[in-house]
């Protein structure tokens, strides 16, 4: 393709299936669909197994805005915890720290940074007042107090900015991105890469795989990582070591914390320095070192003291840390992203920054037939070196500031200066500002906060502002850390956001004595308990044989003719479906036996939707399947949009679309759906449960009463926000409520005693009720939905246990 024009639209392969290649898969598809570009990506299937975590910058927070990924969703799926700023301790000198936010520390002022005039204050005698420059952005009071990036309800300008990061799994983030690019038309070719062959002048034709597949394209992209089977092993553009401090790095994973911190803490020590990164599900630390002075194994029993784990014998991966880059990352019509074409040591997370930044390069100078290539091919190579050297000034400069004595932190300050860093010390230190480049992944701003946290001042403060009247200035600047501070109070403990996402966290040591406990029943109670029947079992198999992760519950019915508890439900996003979510979810029903008009319904619905979930529950009348297609992003968008004003009189949001029929029988398949009526306060709640009581007609009014109990128990004893529906049936007579608790972080055992006395109330003997309950004691209380169903009679439905498979 790169020798003439084509007449037929490009074929674009993507070698390699980690962070880079998934990301590029769904990116370039989506952005080079219109032009008609195919996007194969070659790459094992995703490996089980021990991950990594990745800590992300604003960068990557406004790509997935951009990409429409809905964040709860995505950080699910991810392990995901937010990042607002970094925390050094111990690193410029011992017993000093240092915070590094994300976002500007206030506004612009005449078009400058904030930082003049903090340092004119500062200059002026007034140390005191002027405070620590990294104070001044909310993100910082906001890492300090453990609070998240929003309210508990609604959103916020900070996530509207997308001035914040993550930390993610990095085999979730693989999946996730795989996913997409499956679903929105890439052909997934498993395998490894072992040769490449080349066409009469030069260029790559094909692939070839290690099973023997012949992979051809007109343009490929070496996502292999730190092998660079591409540009490297076969093309042969060399690598160019830059030293970083460290040349090893070793990782460990401790248990999860109950609250995890929203930062990445950085602490220096004698042989290098440590990172901690909070997942939802662990905690993961590196040790950066030289092992030339430090052995593997001082590292490992370094790491496990720094990370709390001395008495550990296992789980200590060591690896090479391959700092540099390839001059010229795009050899004939192959493009290099991520660590193939080039790597700067992990401080500071600018890993994704440069894949992102890679990917937009290429769109920028899309590869082109005829004597254009070499100019677009220098264009992009000019722009990746340059935003490399970006990143690694950033880092050298973290070390170059640095006064610690060891060896370590010595021979760090020893290295070379990169000239472009000299300079720009040069210039800071004597006329009091610096002059990034506007797109650099380390902004003017970053500068400032690195420097001010090194303590590292110019002679002068910037003289346009020094030569200016500084009388406002301390006024001002009170006003700007005020309203910091107010920003920061009104966002919700960052706790409370990861329990509304991931449930809460079990306290201090009993982490993993409840993390075994929870394997233990997933074990016992998990989706292998679908196989207690032959209709279990069918839905079972049908969901293994996606190959795709999925969340499992169960729960218990209880009616005046007793108690149901072989009741499972399965959900699946939509992107599992897989390229044709419509054709899978149409073969899935058809298997189950739903009619034929009820699953052309179902399959035209779920390309709009988020969610599919399968049900099954064995009754005195039979067996009977479930199939609910679910809209939770529109939802979620109206929670966090809409205020109270706004949804008086607004038309209630459908959630839920059911269908709910027998194995075997004639009668046709019974629809609900569930609404969410935008209420979101108890009492709004409990006002629209007042007039749904008004059309039972008196029957099922004590489930009323529980309602109420279990809405006062989730304000008093709760963590998360009630989530209200309520479902109706076309056409038939059901009623009921259905209140969704997840968020809560609730267990079946606090709600014990009201749930156990719904049931008994229903006719249920007290022993079959507490018999029950005490089985699912330690679950998640997910779902409590009553009302009177479609045969007039009462009811009362408890979900629980919600997990991962």
């Amino acid at each position: 393709m790169l020798r003439s024009e084509r007449s037929v639209p490009p074929r674009l392969v993507i070698a390699g299936g980690g962070p880079a290649g998934s990301i590029a898969a769904a990116y370039l598809r989506r952005i080079l669909r219109r032009a008609g570009w195919s996007v194969t990506l070659v790459a094992p299937e995703p490996a089980a197994g021990p991950s990594v975590a990745l800590a992300t910058r604003p960068a990557f927070t406004r790509f997935r805005q951009g990409f429409d990924i809905d964040e709860a969703i995505f950080l699910r799926r991810c392990a995901g915890t937010y990042r607002l700023a970094s925390r050094f301790e111990d690193w410029f000198a011992g017993g000093r720290g240092h915070w590094h936010p994300f976002g500007a520390c206030g506004p612009r002022i005449a078009g400058r940074d904030l930082f003049h005039y903090w340092l004119k204050l500062r200059e002026s005698g007034a140390r005191r007042e002027a405070g620590d420059y990294a104070d001044y952005a909310p993100q910082t009071l906001m890492a300090a107090e453990g609070r998240g990036p929003r309210p508990q309800a609604g959103t916020s300008s900070l996530v509207q900015s997308g001035d914040y990061g993550y930390h993610l799994d990095r085999a979730g983030l693989v999946r996730v991105f795989r996913e997409i690019a499956l679903s929105e038309g890439v052909r997934a070719v498993p395998g490894r890469v072992r040769g490449i062959e080349r066409d009469p002048y030069g260029d790559v034709a094909a692939l070839l795989l290690d099973g023997g597949e012949r992979i051809e394209g007109d343009v490929f992209l070496d996502c292999t990582g730190a092998a660079a089977q591409l540009v490297g092993a076969a093309l042969g553009e060399p690598w160019i070591a830059e030293g970083g401090a460290g040349d090893r790095i070793a990782y460990l994973s401790t248990a999860r914390e109950p609250e995890p911190a929203p930062f990445t803490l950085y602490r220096g020590r004698p042989e290098g320095w440590v990172a901690a990164l909070p997942l939802a599900g662990r905690f993961d630390h590196a040790f950066v070192y030289d092992g030339r002075t430090t052995p593997p194994e001082t590292a490992q029993a370094l790491l496990r003291a720094a990370s709390g784990c001395e008495n550990g014998t296992g789980g200590v991966c060591d690896a090479e840390l391959r700092c540099g880059r390839r001059r010229a990352p795009w050899q004939r019509n192959v493009v290099a992203v991520g660590a193939a074409a080039g790597a700067v040591e992990p401080l500071m997370g600018f890993g994704l920054d440069l894949v992102l930044a890679a990917l937009e390069a290429f769109v920028a100078y899309l590869p082109r037939g005829g004597r254009a290539a070499e100019v677009l091919r220098r264009a992009y190579a000019a722009r990746m070196n340059r935003l490399h050297d970006d990143a690694e000034q950033a880092v050298a400069a973290h070390y170059v500031l640095g006064r610690r004595p060891e060896p370590f932190w010595a021979a760090a300050r020893a290295a070379a200066v990169p000239e472009r860093l000299a300079d720009r010390l040069d210039l800071y230190e004597l006329a009091g500002h610096v002059e990034p480049e506007a797109d650099a992944v380390f902004g003017e701003g970053d500068h400032y906060l690195l420097f001010a946290g090194a303590d590292f001042l110019p002679r002068r403060p910037f003289a346009p502002v020094d030569v200016g009247d500084g009388r406002e200035i301390e006024r001002l600047l009170a006003g700007v850390r005020a309203r910091s501070a107010q920003v920061a109070q009104t966002m919700a403990p960052h706790s409370v956001l990861l329990e509304g996402l991931h449930g809460r966290a079990p306290a201090g040591p009993t982490v993993q004595v409840a993390a075994a406990a929870a394997k233990d029943s997933a074990a016992r109670h998990g989706p292998q308990s679908l196989r207690q029947s032959p209709e279990g079992a069918r839905l079972a198999d049908l969901v293994a044989g996606l190959g795709q992760p999925f969340g499992y519950e169960r729960s218990v019915k209880a009616t005046p003719a007793g108690l149901q508890t072989e009741r499972f439900l399965v959900s699946l996003h939509r992107t599992s479906l897989g390229l044709d979510p419509a054709k899978t979810l149409d073969a899935l029903a058809e298997v189950l036996g739903l009619p034929a008009p009820e699953r052309s319904e179902a399959a035209g619905l779920i390309a709009g939707a988020d969610l599919l979930h399968l049900g099954y529950e064995a009754g005195p009348s039979g067996a009977l399947y479930k199939l609910y297609v679910e809209w939770s992003a529109r939802a979620d968008a109206a929670w966090h949009e809409t205020d109270a004003a706004g949804a008086a009189g607004a038309e209630p949001i459908l959630v839920h679309r059911a269908y709910k029929w027998r194995v075997e029988g004639s009668a046709p398949p019974v629809v609900t759906l569930y609404h969410w009526p935008r209420v979101r306060t108890p009492g709004e709640i409990e006002a629209r449960l007042a007039r749904l009581g008004e059309s039972w007609d008196g029957a099922g009014t004590s489930l009323l009463g529980t309602a109420r109990d279990i809405l006062r128990l989730a304000r008093e004893h709760g963590r998360g926000a009630v989530h209200y529906l309520e479902a109706r049936e076309e056409p038939g007579p059901r009623l009921s409520y259905d209140l969704n608790l997840y968020a809560c972080g609730l267990t079946m055992g606090e709600a014990e005693m009201v749930i156990g006395q719904a049931i008994v109330d229903l006719g249920v003997p007290p022993p079959d009720a507490a018999a029950v309950l005490a089985e699912r004691r330690g679950e998640a209380l997910g779902h409590v939905a009553g009302g009177v169903g479609r045969d007039g009679i009462p009811f009362l439905t408890v979900y629980s246990g919600m997990a991962e498979a």
